[in-house]
C-alpha cells in the first residue's frame, strides 16, 4: 500500500486520482490496515453484494491486491498484481491514459 501512497503524494495535483477499494475485508480490518499504513488517498470499504459483483465481474478481480489504471472514460488501461520498484508500469499506463506526468 505504501507504493500507492507514494504515487498519490507525487501526482495528486496533476489530476490523477488514486482510489482504494476494499470489498472483501470487514470494515474494522480495512480501516486498521489503512491507518497502520498511513494511507491518506481516498478509499472505499464496501462489502455489499453489488460491489462484490462489480469487482468480480466488471473489473475481473481474481485476487488481492490488484492495481488498475482507469482512464477518464472509465476504461481499464492496465491492471496488475503487486508492486514494481519505481512504478514503471503504473507510469506507462498513466501516460497511455493521457496523463502528462511532470519529471517523467
Amino acid at each position: 500500500m505504501r507504493h500507492l501512497q507514494e504515487l498519490y503524494e507525487k501526482y495528486k495535483d496533476t489530476g490523477m486520482v488514486i482510489l482504494g477499494l476494499n470489498c472483501s475485508d470487514n470494515k474494522k480490518i480495512a480501516l486498521d490496515l489503512l491507518r497502520d499504513n498511513s494511507a491518506t488517498f481516498p478509499n472505499i470499504v464496501d462489502t455489499s453484494i453489488t460491489t462484490m459483483n462489480l469487482v468480480l465481474n466488471d473489473y475481473k478481480k481474481s485476487g488481492d491486491p490488484l492495481n488498475y489504471i482507469i482512464d477518464r472514460k472509465g476504461i481499464i488501461v492496465d491492471a496488475w498484481y503487486g508492486y514494481e520498484e519505481g512504478h514503471k508500469r503504473a507510469i506507462a499506463a498513466l501516460e497511455k491514459a493521457g496523463m502528462k506526468l511532470e519529471g517523467q
